[in-house]
């Protein structure tokens, strides 16, 4: 098709533009009907050629004529003013193809694509959209709506793209971009304004939600805005997330918030206290477990939302664990021991006796039970002396407990025989009970106003411990037993030594007696083994995303020449990830991993915490008169659990899922709850304790000592143990020695930093 054909518009003379501004066009001039001769058509028509070579042909155009100069049976090119177009009158083009459709001459795909660039210039560039334009403005010049619809039609591209309801544009864009492959002028626009304009937006979100997105200290959210290159912001009154970025990654961090918070299951359980958890547990339940955790009211009703079903079933569990462990004000009963009076040596003068006691600042050398009120620690110490020299109990001129000189009293001063309190009950028939002594620190719990320690007690001054103790009694202030490694076993090189689960369910105390707590205990243990050194499947237990392990004690096994200057503890962290990494990538062949059978045991338990303010440890005092269940009378949960763990353990399948333990037990009538899920590394030794001096020789004796290093698996935190136990079959005797054993190693204190450098606390 020739230039002059393709004109839509022609270009004015001077006569023209002189009087342009003085035309008025009338209706009847508007609506006149087309002055073009029959003749004129014929003319431009050619008969022996299809719509392509009427395209391909040129015309010759004549030399313009003069204004008023007119030939018959044609029309002049350049209008008068008292002779003006009609606006409506169709071009010469739509002329042409008016005539080609009425002969029947329909464009071919051929005609189209000789309108097909050979190459186009990069998307990126700016000379893509003039090209772009150019060939979109050509294809709607050349082709009719209609024309162009059916071109899409032959492309076979789709009835989205030859809907009838399109506009003439849209048919040629979709060839251009659907057919010739050209990128979207407009998804290029799109894509820069993405990557260049900078919007804001706020996202609703409830506290649930937020604490989901938050994350553990915040890591989910900053994790969020490193990956999607954005400032988040918290908006409050409303609650909401205000977001600062890019267009694009606006977008993509929308469908992102918008998945999470579909995915958010909750569930709503009671408690079996039927009692509200404290707001300072609540907090630290929804850490642990990385769930959020609120009450419900004041009956026992809490509301969970998690991501999963296993972090919703991490705080179910530690949900009843502190709704059982703190029901009431729960604690150990609570004695204390006063010490006989020490003869006076010359340099001390009357006037300093009776000792005073204050409650000093506690630092733990582990961290503090979850449990525990958050906020400051205090532990009730004896004042020394200025010319005493120690603060600490000498046995040798006190007798100690073994002496019995001294006095056991409770809050109300009231004396108390110790071997009466725990021995006088009978032995139930078939039970056997073990009495033991652990050794740590009663810690007094204060809360604080903004939840950092403090160091001013809760009780303040210097008093004598009759004062104290009515104080304890008065205030009802709360008092945990926190186990410690003494000083006596720092350096105390590991044997023996066993890899254990155990796992305890615990009913909740049916009356607190005054100097007893008993409560039903159900204890079960598995101890595992492996025939190597090696990687074993044990080693590589994870429990859901945290750095929770079941056995991985078992990657490291222990000899005699163990280096002394490690504690219990060293051992311990090799449970955590990156410990059985090493072992994996030099031995990566599998062993056979060892799973004794359960061992169950049922019976009441007792404890008794005794506090020592005169020693640098307490006691806690525990009975456990027991049963032993058999295989085929255990309860089927804990039976099912032990199957699955085992199976898990001993398996080579690797993306296997460690089993839980269930919640809540039913057996023999009583409900048991789950109270603590722990690995422990146990040793057995019986070290030489140090009596003093006799005379010129130095005395010992020796006492079978059990050390414990724990991992909670449901809090994750780890501790250590250590515990006495008594020999039954021994009578007077046994006891009398399990009181020395006691005293030694309670009255050992821990050398300060630099007497010793060997010295490792734990």
């Amino acid at each position: 098709m020739s230039s002059p054909l393709l004109r839509t518009s022609r270009s004015l003379c001077s006569l023209c533009l002189r009087w342009q501004r003085h035309r008025l066009y009338s209706s009847q001039a508007a609506f006149a009907p087309s002055a073009v001769p029959i003749s004129d058509l014929q003319q431009t028509e050619t008969l022996s050629a299809g719509p392509s070579n009427a395209l391909a042909k040129a015309t010759t155009r004549k030399p313009p004529k003069a204004p008023g100069e007119t030939k018959a049976g044609r029309l002049v090119d350049n209008d008068t003013p008292s002779q003006s177009r009609n606006p409506l009158e169709p071009t010469r083009v739509d002329l042409y193809l008016a005539s080609i459709h009425a002969a029947g001459l329909e464009p071919t795909l051929d005609d189209i694509e000789r309108c097909r660039p050979k190459r186009h210039s990069s998307p990126e560039s700016s000379k893509y959209a003039e090209e772009y334009n150019s060939l979109l403005d050509t294809l709607c010049r050349s082709f009719s709506k209609d024309q162009l619809r059916n071109f899409t039609e032959l492309y076979n591209l789709g009835p989205i793209w030859t809907r009838s309801s399109r506009r003439k544009v849209e048919y040629a864009e979709s060839i251009m971009e659907k057919q010739w492959n050209w990128p979207s002028l407009k998804e290029i626009e799109r894509r820069r304004r993405d990557k260049t304009e900078v919007v804001i937006k706020t996202f609703s979100v409830n506290p649930s939600q937020l604490f989901l997105i938050l994350g553990k200290d915040g890591a989910d959210l900053l994790q969020l805005s490193m990956q999607y290159n954005v400032h988040i912001s918290l908006a409050s009154n409303p609650l909401a997330l205000r977001v600062e970025g890019f267009r694009g990654t606006m977008k993509q961090l929308t469908e992102h918030l918008s998945e999470l918070k579909k995915g958010i299951i909750d569930e709503i359980i009671e408690l079996p206290s039927k009692q509200p958890i404290r707001q300072d547990l609540i907090q630290r339940i929804s850490r642990l477990a990385g769930a959020y955790v609120e009450n419900l009211g004041h009956k026992g009703k809490i509301r969970i939302c998690a991501k999963d079903t296993d972090k919703m079933d991490t705080a179910k569990r530690l949900a009843i664990r502190a709704s059982t462990e703190t029901q009431g004000g729960h604690s150990s009963p609570l004695l204390c021991y006063v010490p006989a009076k020490a003869t006076l040596e010359h340099s001390v003068a009357p006037s300093f006796m009776p000792h005073t006691y204050s409650i000093y600042p506690f630092l733990s050398p582990r961290s503090l039970p979850w449990t525990m009120m958050k906020g400051a620690s205090f532990r009730v110490r004896r004042v020394a002396d200025w010319l005493g020299g120690t603060a600490v109990e000498d046995t040798t001129k006190t007798g100690g407990l073994a002496g019995g000189q001294g006095k056991m009293v409770t809050k109300t001063e009231e004396s108390t025989d110790l071997e009466a309190l725990l021995l006088s009950a009978p032995k139930t028939h078939g039970h056997e009970r073990v009495v033991s002594a652990s050794f740590g620190h009663i810690v007094l719990g204060s809360a604080s106003p903004t939840g950092h320690s403090v160091l001013i007690p809760p009780f303040k001054g210097n008093w004598t411990l009759s004062k104290i103790l009515k104080w304890l009694h008065t205030s009802n202030t709360a008092l945990t037993f926190v186990p410690s490694l003494p000083a006596t076993l720092l350096n105390s090189p590991p044997s023996n030594q066993k890899v254990i689960h155990r796992v305890l369910y615990r009913t909740l105390p049916e009356s607190r007696l005054e100097n007893s707590l008993h409560q039903q205990l159900i204890k079960l243990e598995l101890e595992f083994s492996t025939s190597n050194m090696g990687e074993t499947k044990a080693a590589a237990v994870e429990h859901s995303n945290s750095d929770r392990e079941l056995a991985g004690d078992l990657t490291l096994e222990l000899d005699a020449d163990h280096d002394l200057s490690n504690s219990l503890d060293s051992f311990q962290d090799s449970a955590i990830p990156g410990g059985p990494s090493k072992y994996a990538e030099q031995n990566p062949q599998e062993v056979v991993v060892n799973v004794s059978e359960a061992t169950c045991l049922e019976g009441v338990e007792s404890t008794l915490d005794i506090m020592m303010p005169d020693r640098p440890m307490d006691v806690q005092l525990t009975v456990f008169e027991h049963a032993y269940v058999g295989a085929g009378d255990q309860p089927p949960l804990l039976v099912d659990y032990t199957k699955q763990l085992r199976h898990f353990l001993t398996s080579q399948d690797r993306e296997a899922t460690q089993p839980q333990p269930p919640v809540t037990l039913n057996f023999r009538g009583r409900i048991y709850f789950l109270q603590t899920s722990l690995s422990v590394r146990k040793v057995t030794e019986t070290p030489q304790l140090s009596t003093g001096t006799g005379g010129n020789a130095e005395q010992s004796i020796s006492a079978q000592v059990i050390t414990e290093s724990v991992l909670d698996l449901e809090s994750n935190q780890k501790f250590t143990t250590c515990q006495v136990t008594l020999d039954n079959s021994a009578g007077r005797e046994a006891w009398t020695r399990f009181l020395a054993s006691c005293d030694l190693i309670s009255t050992v204190s821990i050398p300060a930093q630099g007497l010793k450098a060997d010295l490792s606390v734990p």
